[in-house]
C-alpha cells in the first residue's frame, strides 16, 4: 500500500481515460464518458491537493467548466463532444493524472477514491431520477 500502483494497472487505468477522451473528441461520447472524464478530473485534483503533481488550480477550474459544458450540451443535443481547445485542456489533466498514477502510493489512491465516492454520493443525494434538484 506504500508503493505506487503496478505499471501495468496504471497503464490500464490511463488507457481507459484516454479512450474516453477520444470518444468525446470524436463525437461518439455519451453521459457515461462525461462522468468518467469528470472522475479523472476530480481524482487528479484531489491528488494534487494532497501534494502530488505541480499545483495548477486553474487547470482544474477550467477542466471542470469544460466538462460541465459538455454534459449540459449533451443533455440538450444528445451528443457529448469537446472541441479542440477542450480536448487539449482535458489532455493536460490526463497527463498530470498519468504522472500521479506513476508516483502516488496505492493507499493515497484508495483514500482519494473513497473521498470522491463520498462527494459524488452527497451531490447525487440532492437530485431525483430526472436530474432536477429537489
Amino acid at each position: 500500500m506504500q508503493q505506487p500502483i503496478v505499471p501495468a494497472k496504471a497503464g490500464e487505468i490511463s488507457l481507459d481515460y484516454h479512450m474516453t477522451l477520444e470518444a468525446l473528441r470524436s463525437g461518439v461520447g455519451n453521459q457515461y464518458h462525461v462522468g468518467s472524464m469528470a472522475q479523472a478530473i476530480y481524482m487528479a485534483m484531489l491528488l494534487n491537493q494532497r501534494g502530488y503533481g505541480v499545483s495548477v488550480p486553474e487547470l482544474f477550474r477550467d477542466a471542470e467548466s469544460v466538462i460541465l459544458h459538455c454534459r449540459q450540451s449533451g443533455l440538450e443535443t444528445g451528443t457529448c463532444v469537446v472541441d479542440n481547445d477542450a480536448y487539449a485542456l482535458l489532455g493536460q489533466v490526463l497527463t498530470l493524472f498519468d504522472q500521479q498514477l506513476a508516483a502516488v502510493p496505492v493507499r493515497e489512491l484508495v483514500a482519494v477514491n473513497a473521498k470522491l465516492k463520498q462527494l459524488f454520493t452527497s451531490a447525487n443525494a440532492g437530485y431525483d431520477g430526472e436530474d432536477n434538484a429537489r
